[in-house]
Formats: structure tokens, C-alpha cells, sequence
């Protein structure tokens, strides 16, 4: 994938963060990355609470999913044409995305990884769902720290954590 025109679906994803991480949006920060992916799972949560009261289908609901799931993808490929995004040369479809593919074991190009990575979260975040209420939160609490790790290139602690993810 190539550097593109800043997109609206970026900006909107990145404007909350200067306020948040004291104006620097590194991607090697633990922080930027967990609130990234919390906030691509509130937007799932919610497509999801759409598609439940009958507000959204399930086709406009999985759009939108995904194309939050692109706009991940060229963020985390340091590919957001945002200047104030800090990349990393981790940020890329060789080195980011080939680490998802074999840690992960996904089957989709290298360029197309973290996508593929946020869809399984949403899906695994839609199947924590049907949890009991007291074992939802800590379900996906435990894929949210599992994405974020995975984004910044460390893989799961143990084998049961790695199935939280791939599983």
C-alpha cells in the first residue's frame, strides 16, 4: 500500500489522541496503540448495539467495521499521511505486517494484516458478547491488551493467551 491523502476516517480516529498522550501520536507508545484499538472496539460495540435495536443491518454495520479497519491498516502501516503520526520502521507492511502473518497465522498479504487482525478482534469481541456479564468485560479486556501487544510486536505471554486472539 502506498501513503495516501489523509482520509476522513483517519482524522476522526487520530483527533482525540493529542489531549490524551500529551500531543504525540508515536505508534511505539503503548498507550496510542491501546486507545486505538479501544476505540476501534467501542465502534465495533456499538455497530454491533445498531445492528441489535434495529437502527443498522448487519451489511452498513460490517462497512463500517471494516472501513475503520482500513483506516487502522494505514495508520498502523505508517501509511496515515498524517505528519503527526510518529511511525516506526516496525510500521510497515514488511516488518508489522509479516509478524501478523506468522504470529497470528493470518492469510492475507502483508499489507493487509492489521485489517485482517481487527476484523478477528471484532469477531471475538461480538462472541465475548455472549458471555455472562461477568466474564465479558474481562473477555475483552484480555483481546484488547492481546491487539495492543500484537500491534507493537510482541506476541501473546503463553499459548492460552494466543488463543484469546487466533482462537
Amino acid at each position: 500500500m502506498q501513503s495516501q491523502t489523509p482520509n476522513p476516517i483517519v482524522a476522526a480516529l487520530l483527533e482525540p489522541l493529542p489531549s490524551l498522550v500529551q500531543g504525540r501520536i508515536d505508534l511505539g507508545d503503548q498507550n496510542v496503540v491501546e486507545l486505538l484499538v479501544r476505540g476501534f472496539i467501542d465502534h465495533s460495540l456499538a455497530a454491533f448495539q445498531r445492528v441489535l435495536r434495529g437502527e443498522q443491518d448487519d451489511d452498513s454495520a460490517i462497512d463500517g467495521i471494516n472501513a475503520q479497519a482500513i483506516a487502522l491498516n494505514t495508520v498502523f502501516l505508517g501509511q496515515s499521511g498524517f505528519p503527526e503520526v510518529i511511525v516506526h520502521p516496525w510500521n510497515t507492511a514488511e516488518q508489522l505486517g509479516a509478524f501478523l502473518q506468522d504470529t497470528v497465522q493470518l492469510e492475507y498479504p502483508e499489507d493487509d494484516c492489521v485489517r485482517a487482525l481487527l476484523i478477528h478482534l471484532a469477531t471475538q469481541v461480538m462472541h465475548a458478547l455472549r458471555l455472562p456479564e461477568d466474564q465479558r468485560q474481562e473477555e475483552i479486556e484480555a483481546l484488547t491488551l492481546d491487539a495492543t501487544d500484537l500491534l507493537l510486536g510482541r506476541a501473546p505471554q503463553d499459548d492460552e493467551d494466543a488463543e484469546v486472539i487466533i482462537g
